[in-house]
């Protein structure tokens, strides 16, 4: 080879490295501004609501412009599933560390009831994700839409990260998402209303009433494993009523 021929070759070599980092760099940029604007949408949701916040707040305040805002996001319902998808996963996480290690089912029962009082209390998550389905109610052209969303996209991580735990709930889709709504139901009604009267539904009465409420639905899913269990396979075609409906996918391990 000559030397000319050599020179270009590290030419070569050093733009293609050059290159390389640029879009290293890139790319690091572009998961920032992307990271920045749902921060800035999560603070701005909470201030202001769902369906009140503007895009030129959200992009304000992450020190952005509206053109890096639709470079990452069609609208606000995507930034919003977003959201939900990493709060969603940040949860179960927290959920599997807390209870991956656990054998003794009693044991298991009280670190999620703690676990499920911990995110109760995390008014501004729940509050948010009210507002989500209050948007969805208002706009009935949009809620097969926005609800088959939101629900696809909490079922999936529940499938991803908690299926090993919980065998056999991640299964069937009807029945996840049936799960997934028992739990937010649970966890939203008890926020909204701690937050709307915290004197009369103070954390000693969520101490209280929660641990009480989960103990309901588990005896009740007990009972009718009990049942289950001794009755003839006719009887068993046809489980009580309700007898699993209510039970999310943190409620036990079956």
């Amino acid at each position: 080879m000559s030397r000319i021929n050599q020179m270009q070759h590290r030419d070569a070599r050093q733009a293609a490295g050059k290159t390389s980092v640029m879009r290293s760099q890139q790319a690091m940029k572009s998961e920032r501004t992307r990271s920045e604007l749902l921060r800035a949408a999560e603070l701005i949701f909470a201030r202001d609501g769902f369906e009140a916040s503007r895009i030129e707040d959200i992009a304000t305040e992450a020190g952005r412009s509206r053109g890096a805002f639709y470079a990452n996001f069609a609208n606000k319902t995507e930034v919003f599933l977003a959201l939900r998808s990493l709060a969603a996963r940040r949860n179960a996480r927290g959920l599997r560390e807390r209870i991956e290690n656990i054998t003794d089912e009693e044991e298991r029962y009280r670190a999620i009831t703690g676990y499920i009082l911990e995110q109760i209390c995390d008014t501004q998550t729940q509050l948010l994700q009210i507002e989500f389905k209050l948007f969805a109610l208002r706009h009935p052209e949009r809620l097969e839409e926005l609800a088959d969303k939101h629900l696809e996209a909490s079922a999936s991580v529940n499938r991803q990260e908690l299926s090993d735990l919980f065998p056999g709930k991640a299964e069937n889709s009807a029945e996840m998402h049936r799960h997934t709504l028992a739990i937010e139901a649970l966890l939203e009604g008890f926020a909204l209303n701690a937050r709307f009267s915290p004197e009369v539904l103070n954390k000693l009465r969520l101490c209280e009433m929660v641990p009480q409420l989960l103990e309901t639905l588990l005896q009740r899913e007990k009972s009718s494993l009990t049942s289950d269990r001794s009755a003839t396979p006719a009887r068993r075609s046809s489980p009580p009523a309700g007898g699993h409906a209510a039970q999310g996918t943190v409620l036990r391990d079956p």
